[in-house]
């Protein structure tokens, strides 16, 4: 059996002490409204690319990564610090937990699901992570070479733009960049965003029942850029399409195609759940509620920057009906249509009114976001970490050969979205209770257009 051997294991701390006045960094509304826990990815990093500005031995590549860190996190001294009372984050320089482990094997037998939680370190499984290190990062050395760093980032504080921002800065670091080549963060959410008073509750953006399950797991389903082409135009030539004033977006087209399939997914297994003589006489009718997040730095007027440090995004909601139309009929594509009116109805729902309601922290109206969760209906969840550049991290040694992510196996009816390496095709990662991804995987209108990796 292989095995990932830890041979180390450190805290790494910022280069230069947190000035005094810098010591409590304030939390926003948003992070306040998040959840703890860390998001993990990997990214993975083959030996002898033809890079020759550093040295191809691991260690070398190690303490390379741990001084670059280390100089990172006096420019995101936070993350270096200890979150107290869902309130501030002492940046009291405690550091991030930093390991080193030997992996007795070569670096493409983890590039697949079933073993890439084992690149990951043991800490991200604690209960509390709100009083826990911000980062945890694992870098794990192959037999043949090749490096995988294990990145889990604390989502209490940040966001996929965050994340890759901290990469890009700390990556530049690494490979000695120009200085105006290090991104540099701003601290623009808690003044935007204030945070509420101590005392004052309300409901987080988790919700028990609707999110955890039982056996839950994750499959890949790869979407070419052929495919997600044809899928695109497809939908656009709706001749009854009254939304579609622009051409749909990759990311809609599949977020509405997963989204149906999450539906019929359903459909199906209610249906099962029928006698054959009521299933005989009825089709299940599935109600879903979809969530899906929304970067609010573009949002704001002025808008913000990407390096804008913290949790700078909101689920938005679409609500849609479904009966079974499979992909030779018009009520396919009419259905397509349909969900992606709604998930755009949904953006635009986050508008200005919107926008000054969290700025206030109207309380009614937060606690008022999670009532559909509270209803006996399907709900999922959706995801895009589409155009977000990690596939650019660069420590030195070249641009990743993969870049995965590692969704919390207790989380099901989820679908996170990522580029492929070539930019063009997109991997849905997709998240269920293995009943249903037995249905799901089957779905014929899905394989259309996607094919399942491994």
């Amino acid at each position: 059996m292989t095995k990932v051997q830890v041979i180390s294991k450190e805290m790494i701390k910022p280069s230069t002490p947190t000035p005094p006045h810098l010591r409590n960094f304030k939390l926003s509304l948003l992070d306040q409204l998040l959840p703890p826990f860390y998001f993990p990815i990997v990214l993975f990093y083959p030996a002898n690319d033809g890079h020759e500005s550093h040295n191809n031995d691991q260690s070398s590549k190690a303490n390379i990564l741990k001084k670059s860190l280390s100089e990172t996190l006096t420019r995101f001294y936070p993350v270096a610090g200890r979150i107290k009372d869902n309130i501030i984050i002492e940046c009291n320089d405690k550091g991030v937990d930093y390991f080193e482990a030997k992996v007795d094997a070569v670096m493409s037998d983890f590039m697949s699901l079933d073993v890439l939680h084992q690149l990951h370190p043991s800490c991200i499984m604690v209960d509390d992570v709100a009083r826990e290190a911000q980062l945890a990062i694992q870098v794990n050395m192959f037999d043949c070479g090749g490096i995988a760093l294990s990145v889990s980032s604390s989502h209490k504080i940040i966001d996929g733009c965050t994340s890759t921002t901290i990469l890009s800065s700390w990556a530049a670091t690494a490979r000695a960049a120009l200085d105006q080549e290090i991104a540099y963060p701003t601290f623009d959410s808690a003044a935007i965003f204030p945070a509420l008073p101590p005392g004052v509750q309300v409901s987080t953006l988790e919700s028990d029942d609707s999110i955890q399950g039982q056996n839950v797991v994750t499959k890949r389903f790869l979407f070419n850029a052929s495919k997600i082409a044809a899928l695109r135009a497809r939908i656009a030539e709706s001749r009854s399409s009254n939304v579609l004033s622009k051409y749909p977006t990759r990311t809609e087209a599949i977020s509405a195609l997963v989204w149906r399939s999450f539906m019929e997914t359903s459909r199906v297994k209610a249906s099962r759940a029928h006698t054959l003589s009521e299933a005989a006489s009825t089709k299940p009718i599935i109600r879903s509620i979809a969530n899906f997040v929304v970067n609010l730095r573009t949002r704001l007027n002025p808008p913000l920057p990407p390096v804008s440090f913290g949790n700078i995004i909101m689920d938005a909601t679409a609500e849609s009906t479904i009966t079974n139309h499979d992909h030779n009929t018009p009520g396919f594509v009419e259905a397509l249509d349909g969900l992606i009116s709604q998930l755009r109805l949904g953006v635009s729902n986050i508008n200005d009114e919107y926008i000054r309601k969290l700025q206030q922290g109207d309380v009614q109206f937060l606690n008022g976001k999670g009532d559909g969760k509270k209803e006996k209906v399907h709900i999922c969840w959706i995801n895009s970490l589409c155009r977000l550049p990690f596939y650019e991290i660069d420590f030195g040694w070249g641009k990743p050969l993969w870049f995965a992510i590692n969704t919390n196996a207790e989380y099901k009816n989820s679908l996170f979205l990522v580029d492929t390496k070539c930019g063009t095709g997109i991997e849905a990662w997709v998240s269920l209770e293995k009943e249903d991804m037995a249905i799901f995987e089957e779905d014929q209108d899905l394989l259309q257009y996607a094919k399942t990796v491994t």
